[in-house]
């Protein structure tokens, strides 16, 4: 038997799995230090703000949005108030730019998709800011990939579980593709569905698993493009990759 034989339909990340996201944020923290180097070295900096960001997932959720407030509040943080209004202009510009750059869609990723379409239904469950993940759908032009388009706050079980009501299928009826190991592996195996970790070369922090579970409904390949392979059971590993 395949791997995850019994699966109706295929879920897919936006960020990083479909198209590029994390390398805007890396670029953007980098100059966000070099702003504030008059008041912290840039590892100091960096530590500062995944704390700070990990303080207020609750309160701001995610995307670029909170991600700016968080940029603010740690520029006034390390500068004990002393940031200036040119550093804090550009502050806020990073944010801009990033809610403004282009989208650039991952090589074979309509391939890869329309693929699964032809065998499975397949649908887009990505999270983050609304109006900044519908923008870089459109972009991408891949809206017409999907026969439901999810985005959600967060990625934890009860969100997948609210989305597989809402498709009337099981969890074991439900495949989750994405690359990180905390929103799009681990909560979908939580509630007894499947799930294929494609990973991507950077991952927030935040989305860091410290230890990949190892288990027999989940499976890790290099491309998107290998996952219907996967399921066809021409392709491979299940399991987590060799270190």
């Amino acid at each position: 038997m395949s791997f995850a034989a019994g699966v109706e339909v295929v879920g897919v990340d936006g960020d990083d799995t479909l198209w590029r996201c994390q390398d805007g944020f890396d670029d953007a923290e980098v100059e966000f230090a070099q702003l504030l180097a008059a008041y912290a070295p840039a590892d100091v900096v960096d530590a500062t703000l995944a704390a700070t960001q990990r303080a207020n997932l609750g309160l701001y959720g995610f995307g670029v949005k909170a991600w700016t407030l968080d940029l603010v509040e740690v520029a006034l943080a390390l500068s004990g108030g002393r940031v200036t209004a040119h550093e804090l202009a550009r502050t806020l510009q990073l944010g801009k730019d990033l809610l403004s750059a282009p989208v650039e869609v991952l090589p074979g990723a309509r391939e890869a998709v329309t693929a699964l379409c032809a065998t499975h239904r397949v649908v887009l469950v990505t999270k983050g800011d609304l109006v900044d993940q519908r923008r870089k759908l459109a972009l991408s032009g891949l809206a017409d990939c999907f026969s439901h388009v999810e985005i959600v706050a967060d990625k934890h079980p009860g969100a997948y579980a609210e989305l597989l009501g809402f498709l009337e299928i099981s969890p074991e009826q439900f495949l989750m593709v994405g690359n990180s190991e905390v929103s799009d592996i681990h909560p979908v195996l939580e509630l007894g569905g499947w799930a294929v970790h494609v990973p991507y070369r950077t991952t927030w922090v935040l989305e860091r698993a410290e230890t990949p579970v190892l288990h027999d409904r989940r499976a890790t390949v290099a491309s998107l493009l290998d996952v219907r392979q996967l399921l066809d059971g021409e392709a491979g590993p299940v399991g987590l990759p060799p270190r």
